[in-house]
């Protein structure tokens, strides 16, 4: 077994939190779920619920996502075999949970970033499953090996296997089925065979989402506004030290304001996605590879503050392709719509916004603004309401704080506060139906604050706070955030790590200094 004494914090706090129930049995003789699924219960839920019993995403509205292909079909490989990588390709089912126990180093096949360029991402993490994804020579084959730590050095226990084809853009993207709720697992693409390997990508880790009755402390890293004027990104480098369960993202993951057509946005993404940046290591990559991600979209990801009411459709459709490509966002098949749920257990249930691609600027100053779509915020009503999590983190590209009147007031009108009868709609909302331990994380200001969203306000509206984060650019407006909303603000970029602990119903906030590594802001807070 490995020997705890030589770990770091992290992979000790990993193994600890993840790894050890694989050997006490609690789940190494379950069946593994078939290629449709069928066996495990889901992380996400999207009506109330949920995957359905077939294994089925259920959508996060049938109406309101306006949802399109992206020319991706889900295509099984059944056994161990060979597929397509453009397409969402399926694993073969191991034996079980346990995986098969081999000799196999990862570690010490040399990494080839010629043939393997770009990060390795994790999303849409279920209890059951996971999508991994990365980018190699076109036309090339690669395998995908998905495992746990053996019982010595130079061997693992293999849980997955597939053999893929680099599409002609060199995407790689499968779907891996078979995976044991709450488990850590480690995963990399690889060239050559078993017999000899010649070379591998950056190597990753993902957990899989907690089983649905489980209760347990979460801990997630969250990023914003990482423009690549500040790659490598040293606050990402820093988060990439810390130990976490899932990686939020809040938009701006790549800034494409010059892309108008499908194969610039293409460019930019691969250029924001390389291992290596500028010959050194990629805080983006990094920190990616060490857990999956959940992700919302800005405005930077399209281009600029545009207005979805004028933006030429065509472009808009390109942006939300190339992002759907980059970034595994869904196990959907085909499906474009970012707004959807995520469970972990009955701990802490992640609702991605979409602020930007279904706003009405011309309705903003009418009886019925729209800063969100009907249907989504709907759903997000009926979801809230319906979930049996303690917490309820809501990932907000944009804030919803009421921000001091001067100078944020000029620039309102990009914000919830610029449809003020929506905002106003969902924070009531809350307080009628006391909705409790709802977060709301978000990023675009390009500063960092832990602040309450409405100030002045008794009862539960009080005691919501939102907390902010830049990981790249700044905005020294963030140093002079009153103190009387604002227990923390910052201009600076940071790490931000929160840990959601239901049964202390406590959440840890910890703001890093990337310049020193020591935290710039922790404190535990309560909704109580």
């Amino acid at each position: 077994m490995t020997n705890t004494r030589d770990l770091s914090r992290r992979d000790f706090l990993r193994l600890t939190g993840g790894l050890l129930p694989l050997f006490v049995g609690a789940c190494g003789d379950d069946a593994i779920a078939d290629g449709d699924g069928s066996s495990g219960s889901g992380g996400s839920s999207s009506s109330g619920g949920s995957s359905s019993s077939g294994g089925t995403p259920t959508t996060s509205g049938e109406s309101g996502g306006g949802e399109t292909s992206s020319g991706a079909a889900e295509t099984s490989t059944g056994e161990t075999g060979e597929s397509s990588a453009g397409d969402e390709s399926t694993t073969g089912e191991p034996a079980s949970c346990g995986g098969e126990l081999i000799d196999f180093d990862p570690d010490g096949v040399i990494e080839d970033l010629r043939r393997f360029p770009r990060a390795v991402l994790a999303g849409a993490m279920r209890a059951t499953s996971a999508v991994v994804c990365t980018q190699a020579v076109a036309g090339e084959p690669a395998v995908l090996r998905v495992w746990q730590p053996g019982e010595r050095a130079g061997q693992v226990r293999l849980i997955a296997e597939v053999e893929v084809m680099a599409d002609e853009r060199g995407d790689l993207r499968i779907l891996v089925n078979g995976l044991c709720p709450g488990q850590w697992y480690r995963y990399g693409f690889f060239a050559g065979s078993g017999d000899e390997w010649t070379g591998r990508s950056l190597l990753g880790e993902l957990r899989a989402a907690l089983a649905d009755d489980a209760v347990e402390a979460v801990t997630v890293a969250i990023s914003a506004c990482n423009h690549i004027d500040n790659r490598p990104w040293p606050a990402l480098l820093t988060t990439a030290d810390e130990y976490y369960d899932v990686f939020l993202h809040l938009g701006d993951m790549a800034y494409n304001d010059g892309a108008t057509d499908l194969a610039a946005y293409r460019a930019n993404w691969h250029q924001y996605l390389l291992t290596l940046q500028n010959g050194q290591p990629s805080g983006i990559a990094r920190a990616f590879a060490r857990s999956g991600l959940y992700a919302t979209l800005d405005d930077h990801e399209i281009t600029n503050n545009f207005n979805p009411e004028t933006v030429d459709p065509t472009r808009l459709a390109a942006a939300l392709q190339s992002y759907f490509e980059a970034i595994p966002l869904t196990d959907e098949q085909g499906s474009m719509q970012v707004w959807r749920s995520w469970r972990w257990g009955r701990s802490v249930e992640f609702f991605v916004l979409d602020c930007r691609t279904e706003r009405k600027p011309s309705t903003a100053d009418t009886p019925t603004p729209e800063y969100i779509g009907a249907a989504q915020m709907t759903w997000l009503k009926e979801q809230l309401l319906a979930s049996p999590c303690h917490f309820k983190v809501i990932l907000n590209s944009v804030p919803i704080t009421n921000m001091p009147d001067l100078p944020w007031d000029f620039v309102a009108d990009d914000r919830w506060e610029g449809y003020a009868l929506q905002r106003f709609e969902l924070l009531e909302f809350l307080h009628m139906e006391s909705v409790r331990n709802v977060w709301f994380v978000s990023g675009d200001l390009h500063v960092c604050f832990v602040g309450q969203i409405q100030p002045g306000s008794d009862g539960l509206l009080g005691q919501l706070r939102e907390v902010a984060v830049t990981g790249g650019n700044t905005n020294t407006l963030g140093d002079f955030l009153p103190g009387d909303q604002f227990s923390f603000g910052s201009s600076q970029a940071h790490a931000l790590l929160m840990t959601f602990d239901p049964e202390a119903d406590e959440v840890l906030v910890r703001f890093i200094d990337p310049q020193t590594g020591e935290d710039a802001y922790s404190a535990t807070l309560s909704q109580q």
